[in-house]
């Protein structure tokens, strides 16, 4: 197979640190070849032999999606809906290269004008051809404000050009070596114009793709079964069916791939992850960027006043929220794993956990505002219960503050997020998590499209425009140090521990891709089976 060529790697997530593979080319030329296999790529099983067809793989995940249209999903939750619509693009976490899938190639000399190449006599499962008319449709859907996608940031400095069926000519506003990171999942899920066109806003009930599978059923809350798409262009799928079950508690995820009611488990808890290793399960791991955390939202009236946003930073003690919910993790100190090399922490961390200091902050807030005390509200997950715990550990923490009360507003993964996209909340919980360090980008950057906290720091910006401009390595590897260093001290969001994705596996299952999702860790099933 061939891959990204030598010329560029982006920066991600390789072992437990951060590391930036980046090598240059004399012009500087980014080029993604033609995969001559065809297959996915990502972290996979090793292979138990010659691949068998048939059979069902169920996966136990913790939260649902509102809807499987990828103007929202590909952003907000891209494992619920890749089975159906495939990706443009694949990053490969092995070789730290992205690698073509529903596309051939993307190519830029630049990193500002690109070329997509897409495969010939692909078709979306109605039939409708999935060509350059048809990304171009997807996209222009999606930059439309109308359409509310998270995706449109993504969009809003591009520009592209049907140039025959199946090439595309895209050109950004300014240059951008990390895009084809957007298009393995934001920009990569295209979807049948035509379905699109005739189903309206029923479409995320009934998605068409030309993807590896098709969605048969879907039952709200409980499970989303996937058959295999018999035209699907790649060498799979093996599998004759997939099935997406919704179990919010990790102790009954786990209990569910014990008893075999499943056969994939999603995981964030590292204790479980020793715990089916020592079971005989194979067990994969990605370290991730990023956490789960408390989002302020800088935009509200009340949250936006930094010295207010400092004394809750200062009652924030995730050593003791690690020790009570998450014992085999490490507390977070800054936005980035302490061995990162982008960390200087001579740059800035997060603010040291002391009451004394967040009463003292306080109390002059008061007197500022004219106030004798303060009611905020926590908005957090409804229904999973180590989040439970954490958030009456944080509620707990910030009343330790005197004439502070925090309420609690739990709610379904759906609401919340659209709380936390539409900036309607004061302090929400919620992840931030990728292999991609570029996601730092679009949750820190003012324009970033999943800034739901409203952060903007001017000195932070040029800094991740460097990150995306530069061809230096040096010079990206001290700007990622800045960004770091600033998010951490200002704390738009204090995440709690360092992350690692897990999926759990039968020993039965094999050849299944684990990627890097908004979640945590995902899976792809091109090629994965099922031993009989």
């Amino acid at each position: 197979m061939q891959t990204m060529g030598e010329k560029v790697k982006v920066a991600k997530v390789n072992g437990r640190a951060v590391v930036l593979a980046r090598t240059f080319a004399a012009l500087g030329a980014v080029s993604l070849m033609v995969g001559a296999c065809g297959g996915p790529a990502g972290t996979s099983a090793e292979s138990g032999g010659t691949p068998q067809q048939g059979g069902e793989i169920v996966m136990a995940i913790n939260t649902e999606g509102k809807t499987m249209d990828p103007a929202w999903c590909a952003t907000m939750a891209p494992d619920r809906c890749a089975p159906v619509f495939g990706t443009l693009l694949q990053y490969d976490s092995e070789t730290d290269k992205f690698v073509p899938s529903m596309a051939e190639s993307f190519e830029s000399q630049d990193g500002q004008n690109w070329t997509l190449k897409l495969r010939e006599g692909v078709t979306f499962t109605d039939g409708t051809p999935f060509d350059a008319e048809a990304v171009a449709f997807n996209w222009a859907r999606l930059k439309d404000p109308a359409t509310l996608s998270a995706a449109a940031p993504y969009l809003a400095p591009l520009t592209w050009r049907v140039v025959d069926p199946q090439t595309l000519e895209v050109t950004s506003e300014h240059p951008n070596f990390n895009l084809p990171a957007a298009l393995t999942a934001p920009l990569g899920m295209i979807a049948s114009p035509t379905a699109i066109t005739e189903k309206g806003a029923d479409f995320g009930n009934q998605p068409i793709g030309a993807g590896p599978f098709v969605l048969d059923n879907w039952t709200r809350n409980a499970q989303a079964k996937f058959t295999a798409n018999p035209n699907y262009w790649g060498d799979g799928p093996y599998i004759d069916s997939f099935v997406l079950k919704v179990v919010s508690a990790d102790d009954q995820r786990m209990n569910t791939l014990r008893a075999g009611e499943v056969n994939v488990a999603w995981s964030l808890q590292s204790k479980d992850a020793a715990a089916a290793k020592a079971e005989g399960f194979t067990v994969h791991e990605l370290p991730l960027v990023g956490g789960t955390g408390v989002n302020f939202n800088l935009s509200d009236p009340i949250m936006q006043d930094e010295q207010l946003h400092t004394a809750l930073l200062h009652a924030i003690d995730s050593k003791q929220i690690v020790a009570a919910v998450y014992p085999a993790d490490t507390p977070a100190d800054a936005f980035l794993f302490s061995d990162s090399p982008f960390r200087d922490d001579a740059l800035g961390v997060y603010p040291a956990a002391n009451v004394a200091e967040a009463q003292k902050l306080f109390d002059a807030y008061l007197k500022k505002s004219g106030k004798s005390d303060l009611t905020i509200t926590l908005s957090t997950y409804a229904g999973i219960p180590d989040l439970d715990l954490v958030s009456q550990l944080l509620q707990s923490q910030l009343q330790e503050i005197h004439g502070l009360t925090v309420n609690i507003d739990a709610m379904d993964f759906a609401t919340l997020e659209g709380k936390r996209q539409a900036g309607t909340f004061e302090m929400a919980l919620g992840a931030q998590l990728s292999q991609d360090i570029d996601m730092m980008y679009d949750v820190f950057h003012t324009g970033g499209s999943k800034n739901i906290t409203k952060y903007s720091n001017p000195d932070v910006d040029k800094a991740l425009e460097t990150t995306r401009v530069s061809q230096d390595p040096d010079e990206v590897s001290k700007a990622y140090a800045q960004v770091n260093g600033a998010v951490s001290k200002d704390g738009p969001m204090r995440t709690f521990r360092y992350q690692h994705g897990y999926i759990f596996t039968s020993p039965k299952v094999h050849d299944l891709t684990v990627v890097g999702s908004t979640a945590g860790a995902g899976v792809r099933l091109d090629r994965a089976w099922i031993a009989q």
